[in-house]
């Protein structure tokens, strides 16, 4: 059966203790959410450099919020979830629920300026694609 794998990238404007936390929260939502599911999940953080548009519109929400305070040593991190298992387990609604539960988690906690997104892809036999990696 194939198989599907879905992204969920989490872009956060947060200092470096801010981000332990988030990512924390995201570790332990993601683990509820492919508990007693046959889905693999991984996830890594990534610095996104200070001309990318989601830094910058991140950025700007800051300190829109925050108008008399020094960012300090805040930036921007992406977040990437990646979720694999059968098509019927991934659905739109599927991860429509992950991304609530996130945004959710993230308001209560520590109510950082966040921008959620996801992609589905159908997989590939990585034998037959062996050198496009």
């Amino acid at each position: 059966m194939p198989k599907r794998i879905s992204d969920v990238s989490l872009h956060v404007y947060v200092t470096p203790e801010t981000l332990d936390r988030v990512v924390a929260t995201v570790r332990r939502v993601v683990d509820q959410h492919v508990a007693d599911r046959d889905l693999f999940a991984w996830r890594f953080t990534l610095p996104v450099e200070p001309d990318q548009p989601d830094h910058a519109m991140l950025e700007t929400q800051w300190r829109l919020d925050n108008p008399d305070q020094d960012p300090g040593d805040r930036r921007t991190y992406e977040i990437a979830v990646s979720l694999v298992g059968d098509a019927k387990l991934l659905t739109g609604a599927n991860l429509a629920q992950l991304e609530t539960r996130l945004m959710l988690s993230l308001s209560t906690q520590d109510a950082v300026p966040y921008e959620i997104r996801t992609l589905h892809r159908e997989s590939f036999d990585l034998e037959e694609n062996r050198e496009l990696i």
